[in-house]
């Protein structure tokens, strides 16, 4: 009974927009030759990397901050392997636990849009490259943890699933699916700086290197699977039920792109800073007007998406994101 009501709930929202395109071509006809899970080897840590940081810098500001080098550079260190250990557990958490439920409902046509055949088998590719993406972070994280003397921290939920959570909390539980796809949606297309930057920074073991330019090679396919799938089941959806989630998309990108300021004080906390030093070094470190900068810049392929497809058609939500400062 809670399945039929579950996809009869869907059907009320799904069905009356624009007939979908079925122009759809695999986005993925070289993953058995290019992807990570099927062509690539486990990344280890290598004793030639001796020496060698965890993180970039570029990436933690933290570890500029007068009181950061004052401490010395074994604490820089230590901050760099923790800002490792909780990219990782974020990218387990978010693949398996926020991406992977979304693709296999998009694999099985759960939603109940009307999906192209070779996009649902693309689905499977995707549901097979996010769980290996799970793993080889699960994998390196305990490397790292067995060559270290930095313990991992206990992280609680980041950031990206807290915003999540409270978008589900806003509406009736028959929604809570395709916010879950909208943030799935954000999470795909965004162009991630670590990414891009990692791989290309000599200071930074070739394990870690390698391991997220491996992940960065499937996540250009899974941008362009991703902005097919919005293209494709934005127009099915009801105009009411497009409104109610338009919002959201932004919360979801300013979540995924900003930094984790409770994240970087748990770091300080760990290599000795009291709560007031590690609270004062996350907030220099980090001034607003350069946070709101930067996701604009990282955002900007995404928002465009939003553009095309007609998200930021509504009224409300185009003020939103202009409130948010990712519009001007």
């Amino acid at each position: 009974m809670k399945a039929f009501v579950a996809n009869l709930e869907h059907t009320m929202q799904v069905g009356q927009g624009t007939a979908p395109k079925r122009d759809y071509k695999s986005v993925m006809t070289a993953w058995d030759t290019r992807s990570a899970v099927r062509c690539k080897p486990r990344r280890l840590l290598a004793e030639t990397d001796a020496g060698l940081g965890m993180f970039s810098p570029s990436l933690t500001p933290i570890v500029t901050h007068p009181l950061v080098v004052a401490r010395g550079d074994e604490h820089v260190r230590e901050i760099l392997t923790h800002r490792l250990y909780g990219y990782l557990d974020f990218t387990a958490e978010l693949e398996q636990g926020i991406v992977n439920p979304v693709v296999l409902r998009l694999s099985r046509d759960s939603f109940g849009f009307h999906l192209p055949t070779s996009m649902k088998l693309d689905a499977y590719r995707i549901y097979c490259d996010e769980a290996y993406h799970a793993l080889f972070s699960a994998d390196l994280k305990n490397q790292v943890a067995d060559v270290s003397s930095v313990t991992p921290l206990r992280n609680g939920m980041f950031p990206f699933g807290s915003a999540l959570e409270r978008a589900k909390s806003y509406h009736a539980p028959s929604l809570g699916s395709l916010i879950e796809l909208c943030s799935a949606v954000v999470s795909e297309t965004l162009i991630s700086g670590t990414l891009t930057s990692v791989p290309k920074d000599l200071s930074v073991v070739s394990a870690v290197r390698e391991s997220l330019a491996d992940h960065a090679v499937d996540e250009r396919t899974h941008h362009a699977y991703f902005t097919r799938v919005l293209e494709t089941i934005w127009p099915q959806l009801q105009p009411g039920i497009r409104n109610q989630l338009g919002t959201h998309f932004a919360d979801f990108i300013l979540a995924f792109l900003s930094p984790d300021m409770c994240g970087q004080q748990m770091m300080l906390g760990a290599v000795g800073f009291t709560s007031v030093e590690s609270e004062e070094i996350a907030r220099d470190s980090n001034p607003h007007n350069q946070i709101i900068a930067d996701v604009r810049h990282a955002s900007r392929s995404t928002i465009a998406l939003l553009e095309r497809v007609g998200v930021l058609a509504d009224k409300r939500t185009k003020q939103y994101f202009i409130e948010c400062g990712l519009l001007s």
